[in-house]
Order: C-alpha cells, then sequence, then structure tokens
C-alpha cells in the first residue's frame, strides 16, 4: 500500500456513512471533482456524468446545491460517485442509514447492479434484514468475528430463523 499508493487508490472506492459529497457544490460539481480525485481524463468524466444523473433520474438535479436535494437522492448519488471510477472493490458504510424503505429498496438494486458488473461490494450495517442481502456475511461483536459465512450457512449452523436472531445470540453472549 505505501509503495503503490495511486495504482490502489484507483481500484477502491468508498462512501462514507456521513456523506462523502460537498454540500455546497452542485450535484455536477461533485461528479466533477470526484472525477478529478479519481484521475479520470474530462471525456471520461463528461460522459459518465451524463450517464450517471439518467441513470439515477437526476438530471433535472445536475445544477443543484447537494444539500438541496433529498437524502435518498444523495445516498444513491454517493453510492454512484464512489463507483465514477469503476473501482474492483467498494466500501460502504452504513449506506441506507436514514433512508425510507423504498430508497433502500432502490440502494439495494444499485448495489447488485454494481455487484453483477464485478466490483466487490463490503458493506458495514446494522440492518440485519440487509445483512442477509449479501452473499457473506461477517458478524463482529466486542471487536471480532464471532460468524462468517453466507446467510443459509450462518443460519443453519447456528439453527435461528434470520440472522437478526444469529446477531442478538451472539451479541447477548458477551
Amino acid at each position: 500500500i505505501a509503495r503503490e499508493a495511486e495504482r490502489i487508490k484507483r481500484r477502491i472506492g468508498y462512501m462514507s456513512q456521513r456523506f462523502s459529497l460537498y454540500e455546497d457544490l452542485t450535484v455536477r460539481e461533485n461528479i466533477r471533482l470526484y472525477g478529478g480525485i479519481y484521475g479520470l481524463r474530462d471525456r471520461d468524466i463528461a460522459d459518465r456524468t451524463t450517464r450517471m444523473l439518467a441513470r439515477l433520474g437526476l438530471e433535472h438535479a445536475a445544477g443543484q446545491l447537494v444539500r438541496a436535494i433529498p437524502l435518498g437522492w444523495r445516498q444513491k448519488l454517493a453510492f454512484s460517485v464512489a463507483l465514477l471510477h469503476q473501482p474492483r472493490v467498494v466500501f460502504l458504510d452504513e449506506p441506507t442509514s436514514g433512508v425510507d424503505p423504498i430508497t433502500r429498496r432502490q440502494f439495494w438494486e444499485l448495489i447488485y447492479e454494481a455487484a453483477a458488473a464485478g466490483t466487490t461490494v463490503l458493506v458495514t450495517t446494522h440492518y440485519m434484514d440487509e445483512a442477509e442481502y449479501c452473499d457473506r456475511i461477517s458478524i463482529m461483536v466486542a471487536g471480532r468475528i464471532a460468524a462468517l459465512g453466507t446467510p443459509a450457512e450462518l443460519k443453519q449452523s447456528f439453527t435461528v430463523a434470520t440472522i437478526d436472531d444469529l446477531f442478538v445470540r451472539l451479541a447477548r453472549e458477551t
């Protein structure tokens, strides 16, 4: 990592729990800024901006300040910006925290699209029902991995109906 930081940065995307977008910039300016940070050419930034705004249905909001758009839109935009440079891996820290159920579902559809396109998506969440959407789960309790596997494997090996049941059991054991 120390020797090849720039090369690694280009292969990793990150979306923080509290927005990584600049609220005093417009939607389009945020995309342009991050495209430059990720080292994309101006033409690629322009092309990807157009496609991203169309995919998210945000063409009408391109000139609005980020702080003026709804929370769900900001979350989807932040995720899309984290994927702007087409990283191999993207880290999402509590990506659906505070959004409504419809937006949460739409967000997971974006995650599935990214995964289907070949991006590895690592998600931290405190919503155990969301954890069941993942291919593999790692449940941490008191700073250590207490369970690791697919949702089906974990439910079977711990004899629980849901991942939430498993989490409660593991958390109570500490």
